[in-house]
């Protein structure tokens, strides 16, 4: 699959059709996992998310440019060992520069095949992500369609499935419009390089057990994770 647009200018988001409120302060989904609402140019929060694996503590996320000094801090606070640029949209990786700044020898892992993308921003990441692959403590999910690589990550010991884009809340300003039967849906066509890839994909995810779902756009679900992709997965046959 190609997306020669996307390769030049990653997906810039400018519709602006509902809004959901800001999600307030960190939320502690459960121990070691920390979820938080950045400030960004759009009403609707960013999320980004930080889950201790038992090997490390990851970041996942690396924000637009304008939410580095919030995103910073959390890396601080939480002492993170590296952060996952889960798909090569410049909202998940726009503070990298700023996190290598603020945090030493943070290691920045990203999907092998979207590597391009951050490359063409001046950025290079330290580890290339496999489909399949284990890294500390995380699984990679193919999910490809959003992006060229893009992937979803299961953190097993957490029962926690951190979507990216993969997936977003069905209350969510880049959600598909359409009426969704359940808490999430799929991203709206023009943000996908490959729509129907896209929307094939969120099948992957169904292949393991999980209650949590976490979302970058939109509302996370916080129980009955699995049970709210299979819903989708209802409403896209």
């Amino acid at each position: 699959m190609s997306a020669p647009s996307r390769l030049s200018s990653p997906t810039v988001y400018c519709r602006v059709r509902r809004t959901v409120d800001a999600r307030g302060p960190p939320v502690e989904i459960r121990p070691g996992v920390h979820t938080y609402g950045l400030s960004w140019t759009y009403d609707e929060p960013l999320g980004v998310h930080v889950i201790e694996t038992g090997d490390s503590t990851v970041l996942f996320g690396a924000g637009a440019e304008e939410t580095a000094q919030e995103l910073t801090q959390i890396a601080t606070d939480h002492d993170v060992d590296a952060v996952v640029v889960e798909h090569g949209d410049v909202d998940h990786f726009g503070a990298v520069p700023a996190l290598r700044a603020a945090v030493a020898d943070i290691e920045v892992a990203v999907p092998a095949g979207d590597a391009v993308f951050l490359e063409n921003a001046g950025i290079e990441a330290d580890h290339a992500l496999d489909p399949d692959e284990t890294y500390r403590g995380v699984r990679t999910i193919a999910a490809p369609g959003h992006t060229p690589d893009n992937m979803a990550y299961l953190v097993a010991e957490e029962d926690v499935l951190v979507a990216g884009d993969t997936v977003v809340g069905s209350d969510s300003t880049f959600a598909a419009d359409r009426d969704w039967s359940g808490d999430l849906a799929t991203i709206a066509a023009e943000y996908n390089a490959d729509d129907e890839l896209a929307r094939e994909s969120v099948r992957a995810l169904t292949g393991d057990d999980f209650d949590v779902v976490l979302v970058s756009h939109g509302t996370n679900v916080t129980e009955g994770g699995r049970q709210a992709v299979e819903t989708l997965v209802a409403d896209l046959s």
